[in-house]
């Protein structure tokens, strides 16, 4: 069992199962889900995409039929035979099992499918970086899938199916493959030392420009800190499973070769310390701390410092709130803010990354988003006026407020450790009230390029985030 399944469970059972319950999977507007008319039906649509993702016996579960009747509908595509899928393959890729089956099936055969609880996938949707919004927010309508043994007109199309895959692919699909996720594993040990012949068995000449260009790009860094996110990290609950290691000893290598001397990593408050005003809080706690520690000490030795992502403090269902109903504050579905405006909330954020760092103590920092991406203060969302303490606040001193108290715990703990503050989705009305209240010792973060003017094709436009061409500033 994975670490992350034991956290799971210890956790349903100490918020009485009511926090994440199959009946909180979302749906949105539930439309039918889209038609692939160039397979033959369903079942065949099911198969091909799922062939070299998901093993065959699970297919087979998942059809209500046999391992014998699945790979037939296969063979009949002219898919290849059938090869092991790694245990890492399935704990990585599930997002693509996820995407390809989600206009394909019902919940309940995607969690079969995933082999996933219900409250585990509620969490994903939620957590892995927005996958629910990603998706489109709804969850198509699907009937159940059941297999039937193929017609004769369905026959006829897999046959056109699979003279098509070997006039395009001939023999490939036979050939052994290089196994998914496969540069993971070559990126978990660092490469030996080189040894370079700086002196070369060649003559060239070079101009004084070219030399300069050279040594200068070896000169100082034009920033003190430059820090990266893996591309390949689980995003969700990342420090609960060991085995799936965001940064490997090979990355933090060629990271630290390029000049990276920080990551990043995502991280939700409520997992990483305990708490006696929310008793509910911390499950599982100790191994995440232990595999932060680990981390940061790994990247230590390269020089990298370790940062967290703090987006908080996270809307919590409506049943927390049963009895906690004065820290209320915006709702957003089924979802409600924690009102900073009280201070016991704040004093929450302050007392949990303080024992954070505490128990932590080589972590570099966080980086905050006080405006964007999850619903957190209710401020966040551009909505404070739902709120009854908030509504007559100005967003700019709930936002300060929450980066203060964030600032404050982190400080507690280690008064050298960086709080990045990144302005991403405040109101440009907002900024300069926000950071005239914002402590002095934090770094304020923003987006370079910006509302940078562009022309790409002879079409004028501009920058609106994450170009790669465009660097800024805007």
């Amino acid at each position: 069992m994975y670490c992350r399944d034991y956290i799971f469970a210890v956790l349903i059972l100490c918020l009485g199962g009511s926090a994440w319950s199959a009946s909180v999977l979302p749906t949105g507007s539930a439309p039918p889900g889209l038609e692939f008319p160039h397979f033959p039906d369903r079942v065949h649509t099911f198969v091909w995409r799922n062939w070299s993702v998901v093993e065959p016996e699970r297919l087979a579960v998942v059809l209500g039929t046999s391992v014998g009747n699945v790979a037939a509908i296969a063979e009949s595509m002219g898919l290849s035979p059938s090869r092991p899928i790694p245990s890492e393959q399935k704990a990585r890729g599930y997002i693509t099992v996820l995407r390809r089956n989600w206009h394909l099936l019902p919940y309940e055969q995607l969690l079969t499918l995933l082999d996933m609880s219900a409250e585990q996938l509620a969490y994903s949707l939620r957590e892995d970086d927005f996958l629910f919004i990603k998706l489109g927010q709804l969850k198509p309508t699907c009937e159940p899938l059941k297999y039937v043994p193929p017609n004769e007109q369905a026959k006829k199309r897999a046959a056109e199916i699979k003279r098509i895959v070997r006039e395009t692919f001939g023999d490939e699909f036979s050939q052994p493959a290089e196994p998914r996720f496969a540069f993971v594993r070559q990126l978990n040990k660092p490469r030996p030392p080189r040894l370079k012949n700086e002196v070369g068995g060649e003559r060239r000449e070079v101009g004084k420009e070219t030399v300069a260009r050279r040594v200068a790009s070896r000169g100082e860094a034009h920033f003190a800190l430059r820090f990266i996110y893996s591309y390949f990290a689980l995003y969700g609950d990342p420090l609960a499973n060991p085995e799936l290691d965001p940064y490997p000893d090979g990355l933090l290598q060629r990271l630290a070769e390029l000049g990276v001397n920080g990551v990043w990593i995502h991280t939700v408050l409520r997992h990483l310390a305990p708490s006696e005003t929310f008793p509910e809080f911390g499950v599982g706690h100790e191994i995440r701390l232990g595999n932060l520690r680990k981390l940061v000490e790994r990247a230590k030795r390269y020089g990298i410092g370790v940062y967290l992502y703090i987006n908080e403090p996270r809307a919590m269902p409506e049943t927390f709130f049963k009895t906690r109903p004065h820290i209320k504050g915006v709702r957003e579905g089924d979802f409600i803010a924690m009102c900073t405006s009280v201070p016991e909330v704040r004093q929450w954020l302050t007392d949990s990354l303080a024992y954070v760092f505490e128990n932590v103590p080589d972590l570099a920092g966080v980086f905050t988003i006080t405006a964007s991406e999850n619903l957190t203060n209710c401020a966040s969302h551009h909505g404070p006026a739902q709120c009854p303490r908030c509504k007559d606040r100005a967003p700019a001193e709930i936002i300060a407020e929450v980066n203060t108290a964030i600032v404050a715990g982190v400080h507690r703990a280690n008064p050298d450790a960086r709080v990045l503050v990144w302005d991403w989705g405040w109101v440009d009305a907002w900024v300069k009230d926000i950071i005239a209240n914002l402590p002095k010792s934090v770094w304020l973060m923003s987006v370079s390029e910006w509302s940078k003017p562009i022309t790409r094709g002879g079409v004028k436009s501009v920058v609106g985030e994450y170009s790669i061409s465009a660097v800024g500033p805007g």
